[in-house]
């Protein structure tokens, strides 16, 4: 079964105080399972399966609500504590995800998306970490193609979007200067932003919608 959510895109209208909140030992383990995202006064349904990255998650709630995964500010999990925002590299696995679970989302302006976590605070191991989730962010795309997801106006704009922060990104990579170890990262850094916004590029012609009246042959 493809790990999207077919049926996210309709809000599930609640009570304004809201259904209480399960308790994760009331349930049995589950490779999959729903949980409710909050946003705007509506509750969306959103598939989630167990092991999943958070890339492949955001996507999910994505196709639910339309928030660009990057723009997404999820609290409401059981750890660290529902004040802790889901981050970009963050560890799904690790945060008490159970069946039901109430999330809270709201939609970060441009220039204020949460960053990843680096690997050192060097201002080059801050691009790379961001590079690495470009890289995620597109995977989980292309999982979601060959999984048989409906190429639509929506995904299409999300690859184009996502061909902008890459172009966005590799500007910061050009702009690396510095000693030989600097300078062999960086390197390092603009292959990998190359093949990452090459895979960006196939995604826009594979979610591009066939123009009006025309049959798409590879839906049929």
């Amino acid at each position: 079964m493809p790990s999207f959510f077919r049926g996210g895109n309709q809000p599930q209208q609640q009570s304004q105080a809201g259904p209480p909140q399960p308790s994760p030992q009331a349930h049995a383990p589950k490779d999959r399972f729903e949980i409710i995202i909050h946003y705007e006064n509506n509750a969306f349904r959103v598939l989630y399966y167990v092991g999943q990255s958070v890339a492949s998650f955001c996507l999910n709630v994505f196709l639910a609500t339309g928030v660009i995964p990057s723009r997404q500010k999820i609290i409401g999990f059981e750890k660290p504590g529902p004040a802790a925002p889901l981050m970009p590299d963050g560890d799904l696995s690790k945060m008490g995800m159970f069946e039901g679970i109430q999330l809270s989302m709201t939609q970060l302006n441009i220039g204020q998306e949460l960053e990843p976590r680096p690997l050192t605070p060097h201002w080059v191991d801050r691009i790379g970490a961001n590079v690495r989730v470009l890289g995620e962010r597109v995977e989980a795309i292309e999982h979601y193609v060959n999984s048989g997801g409906p190429v639509n106006e929506k995904m299409h704009k999300l690859s184009m979007y996502m061909g902008e922060a890459g172009m966005k990104l590799m500007l910061k990579v050009d702009e690396i200067d510095g000693d030989d170890n600097v300078r062999a990262m960086r390197k390092a850094l603009v292959k990998q932003s190359n093949a990452i916004l090459d895979r960006i590029e196939q995604l826009k012609s594979r979610l591009k919608p066939p123009p009006a009246g025309q049959v798409d042959v590879g839906s049929c």
